[in-house]
């Protein structure tokens, strides 16, 4: 995600669509324990950071080994700052999703990227990705091939010329270490063209799942992208699983996407559910830190929305929706999405819910809002205490067990303990 990406949203209709959110279709879903992730993360190898990540519920951590770092020179690898890297997060208990990637400046006379591998270079790749999967292999979890190839920021060249790369990487990748885990795709938002072209070519054939990075200017539009996602993989008859990994909002500079500090937490908590509850494999989130602390912003960066993705400050300090997602981090994982649940009488359609339930924590989850700007107040009826979570402090307070819930467009999270199952509906007595 660069600025060079501006003008593909706004020439994309999808992400000026009405902000609706569309309700996913299927039925039962498991939300994996280790579903949540976060990119960028641990680059400090310091345990202030790994405190951090543990109260966020972070399991994943994402990293970029670049070749032409690793490989500056040719036939001299350097990998002590990813091994550094490695060692801290598996020292923590946290697994590593690497992104093998990208060029290396002595594949050029002039010694500049040019954003490609041309095909007469691929055996060099394929070289530094046997050397490195070997040199890291039982310490990284999840390989990574290339990131967003259908952009040319990041591919540069034809993509029948990407098609070849990436299914030859992956059969390295398996031939180097056969009990790799391979994800590919890492699409931008949902290309069907170029998905359906690397599945005609045999590039999908070694992989053990996909990766797409759902962007858009609000999770309705995320959710959509989604949808469309799944719908193309559906045509090729692709069932494997599906990771998100990366998803975000900045909150300042100039894409389109960028989101006010207050509205940050209610478009965490929606785009995570509807990702957890369309079934995506894992979720990585784009990304930890700003590259600025509050109120800090150098005069000349102010447009580089590159900067504000994190959820939190480049001091540690939190925006709110960090504790958007604790809570989901908290209380989702390990839990079923019940599509039949809660129980709905005479609720308005603008009411959005999604319910979990039996997660690693012990509670079940509920999850609500609004998609119309007025606030609705509906009543909950549960057999059990609740507690009603505040998602911009992370703050909760009990509620009885038939309480009258004021619903707008900043979701609201409930949860339990037990079997007790919710009911929604217009009245008190039921």
């Amino acid at each position: 995600m660069f600025m060079i990406l501006c003008m593909c949203f706004l020439l994309s209709s999808s992400f000026l669509s009405c902000a609706s959110t569309p309700v996913p279709q299927g039925g039962t879903v498991k939300i994996p324990d280790d579903f949540f992730g976060m990119v960028h993360a641990g680059g400090t190898e310091s345990a202030e950071e790994y405190e951090l990540l543990d109260e966020m519920g972070v399991t994943w951590i994402l990293r970029t080994l670049n070749w032409d770092r690793i490989e500056n020179q040719r036939g001299i690898l350097d990998y002590s700052v990813y091994d550094r890297y490695v060692d801290a997060a598996k020292q923590n208990d946290k697994k590593v999703l690497a992104v093998l990637g990208f060029e290396t400046p002595w594949l050029f006379r002039n010694g500049k990227s040019k954003h490609y591998i041309p095909p007469e270079y691929i055996p060099q790749f394929l070289q530094f990705v046997e050397e490195t999967v070997l040199h890291f292999k039982g310490r990284v979890d999840v390989w990574e091939v290339w990131n967003e190839p259908n952009l040319r920021r990041f591919w540069h060249g034809p993509r029948k010329e990407f098609y070849e790369l990436s299914r030859l990487a992956a059969i390295k990748i398996r031939e180097t270490d056969p009990d790799a885990y391979i994800l590919g795709g890492v699409f931008w938002r949902s290309p069907g063209g170029f998905i359906k072209g690397m599945h005609k070519a045999g590039a999908l054939e070694n992989l053990d799942g996909l990766a797409f990075h759902p962007y858009a200017v609000n999770p309705a539009g995320a959710a959509k992208t989604h949808d469309k996602f799944l719908k193309t993989l559906a045509g090729i008859n692709y069932s494997g699983p599906v990771w998100i990994t990366e998803i975000g909002y900045p909150t300042g500079g100039l894409y389109p996407s960028k989101v006010s500090l207050e509205k940050l937490p209610s478009y965490v908590v929606k785009s995570i559910t509807g990702a957890a509850a369309r079934g995506a494999k894992n979720l990585l989130w784009y990304q930890l830190f700003d590259r600025h602390n509050e109120h800090e912003v150098p005069p000349d960066a102010w447009w580089d929305s590159e900067r504000f993705f994190g959820l939190v400050y480049n001091d540690y300090q939190r925006k709110d929706g960090a504790w958007a997602y604790e809570l989901c981090a908290r209380y989702l994982p390990g839990s079923r999405y019940i599509p039949e649940l809660p129980l709905r009488e005479n609720i308005a359609d603008s009411i959005v819910s999604f319910c979990f339930l039996d997660g690693i924590a012990g509670s079940n989850t509920l999850i609500l809002w609004n998609d119309r700007s007025r606030v609705q107040k509906v009543y909950l009826h549960l057999e059990a205490p609740a507690l009603l979570h505040d998602i911009t402090t992370g703050n909760s307070r009990p509620v009885t067990p038939e309480t009258v819930l004021e619903i707008g467009k900043q979701p609201i999270i409930v949860t339990w303990q037990g079997t007790a199952s919710p009911l929604l509906s217009p009245n008190r007595a039921q």
